[in-house]
C-alpha cells in the first residue's frame, strides 16, 4: 500500500490539478473474537471455509464529500453529494449502487418484516396451550467513564473513553410476579484523538452526509444498532450512546466493542471483560508457538469440538459442593478496529470510481411485507 500511495503522489504532481483532491488515506486492522467453546468452534469453522476473523486489513480514503472503504474482497463507496452508496464485490468483479432513498426504503422494509415475523411468532405461541404466557420488558441505561488514560495510537495522542450500554431484561409471566432475567451489556472502549489529521476531512464528509440523510455518519454505532433494532428500546439505547460519544472531541483511533451477559442480581464487572480479552490474546500467542499440523475435514472439526468441550469441563468447579454456585458474568464476543497509519495528502480523482470492466447488478426491490 505504501508503494501505491507513493505512486499516486508522484503521478499527481505531473497531472492537472482537477484530477486530484486533498484528502486522507487511513489504514486499519480489525479483529472479531468469540469466546469460550463457541469461539474455538467458530474460529476453526472459519479457517476451514477459507475465511479469517482476525487481522482483517482495510483502507479508508476520504476526500471532499466522498468516502471509500476497501478490504480484500469488497469495497464500499459513499458519495454524499450524489446521495449514493456503491458496494463492490472484488471476487465476482461486480457492483451494486443504491441511492440513500432506496437504502432507507430497504431498511424500513426489513424493519417491518422483522416486526411482522415477531408478531406472527407471538401469535403462534399464544395458540400453544403448553407455551409459557407473558411478556418481556427491556430497559436500557448508558454510562460514560473517562478515566484519564492517554496512549499513542498510530503515532497520535488518544484519550480512553468507556461507554457502557446496559439492557436489563424482566420477564413478566402471565398471572405471576415479574422476575429479573439478567442483562446484556455492550461495552465501548474508545481511544479518541484530537490531533489525528483525518479529523478535518471526516468532519467535512460528515457534514455533507448529515445534510442528505439527517444524521451523522457513525458506522460503528449504527452497525450495532442495526443488528439489534428488533426492539425500539435497544435502538434508543444506542442512540443515547451515540449522543454521549459525540460529546467527546476528536475521532476514534482504536475501538473495542464487547458483548457480555450478566446474571440477574449481579453488577457488570468491566475489568472481568478486559481480563477475558487478555487471556484470549495469551492463548493465541501460545497457539502460534505450538502451530503443529492438525487433521483437516470432518475429523478436524470433531477434534475442535471435542477440545472445546474438554476446555469447558476444565473450567467447571472441581468441588461438588460448588456445583450449585450462581452463574457468572460471561463475555460473548469482542470486535476491535484500530487505525495503524494515517497519510494525509492528494487522493486520485478515480479513487472513488468503480474499476473498469466490473459488471453492475441491480439491487432487489423491497418486497411487500
Amino acid at each position: 500500500m505504501r508503494a501505491f500511495t507513493r505512486a499516486v503522489l508522484i503521478a499527481a504532481s505531473a497531472l492537472p490539478t482537477a484530477l486530484v483532491a486533498q484528502g486522507v488515506t487511513v489504514q486499519s486492522n480489525a479483529d472479531v473474537r468469540l469466546y469460550g467453546a463457541l469461539g474455538t468452534i467458530a474460529g476453526f469453522a472459519a479457517r476451514m471455509g477459507g475465511g479469517n476473523m482476525h487481522d482483517i486489513q482495510s483502507t479508508t480514503v476520504v476526500a471532499g464529500h466522498k468516502l471509500r472503504t476497501e478490504s480484500v474482497n469488497s469495497a464500499t463507496i459513499i458519495d454524499a453529494d450524489a446521495g449514493r452508496l456503491t458496494h463492490i464485490d472484488q471476487k465476482q468483479k461486480t457492483y451494486t449502487t443504491m441511492t440513500f432513498a432506496e437504502m432507507a426504503a430497504a431498511m424500513e422494509q426489513a424493519k417491518q418484516s422483522a416486526q411482522q415475523n415477531a408478531q406472527k411468532a407471538k401469535a403462534e405461541q399464544a395458540k400453544d396451550p403448553k407455551a409459557p404466557k407473558g411478556d418481556m420488558d427491556v430497559k436500557y441505561k448508558v454510562a460514560v467513564d473517562r478515566p484519564g488514560q492517554h496512549e499513542k495510537v498510530a503515532g497520535y495522542d488518544a484519550e480512553r473513553v468507556f461507554i457502557t450500554v446496559t439492557l436489563e431484561g424482566e420477564a413478566k409471566p402471565e398471572g405471576e410476579k415479574a422476575e429479573q432475567v439478567g442483562s446484556m451489556v455492550f461495552l465501548l472502549d474508545q481511544w479518541m484523538s484530537k490531533d489525528a489529521p483525518q479529523i478535518a476531512a471526516l468532519q467535512e464528509f460528515q457534514r455533507a452526509y448529515a445534510t442528505k440523510v439527517g444524521q451523522t455518519f457513525r458506522p460503528q454505532l449504527d452497525g450495532m444498532q442495526a443488528a439489534m433494532s428488533s426492539d425500539p428500546r435497544i435502538k434508543e439505547g444506542f442512540g443515547a450512546a451515540a449522543k454521549e460519544l459525540a460529546k467527546v472531541p476528536g475521532v476514534s483511533l482504536r475501538s473495542m466493542t464487547y458483548v457480555a451477559l450478566v446474571p440477574a442480581g449481579q453488577a457488570f464487572d468491566r475489568q472481568m471483560v478486559l481480563n477475558d480479552v487478555g487471556a484470549a490474546a495469551k492463548a493465541d500467542s501460545a497457539a502460534k508457538k505450538d502451530d503443529k499440523p492438525k487433521a483437516g475435514g470432518f475429523r478436524g472439526l470433531m477434534g475442535a469440538i471435542k477440545s472445546a468441550a474438554e476446555d469447558a469441563n476444565k473450567q467447571q468447579p472441581a468441588d461438588k459442593n460448588a456445583q450449585g454456585a450462581p452463574p457468572k458474568q460471561a463475555t460473548l464476543m469482542s470486535v476491535k478496529d484500530e487505525i495503524t497509519s494515517i497519510t494525509p495528502g492528494a487522493v486520485a480523482a478515480d479513487a472513488f470510481d468503480v474499476p473498469a470492466g466490473y459488471r453492475e447488478i441491480k439491487p432487489r426491490a423491497p418486497s411487500s411485507p
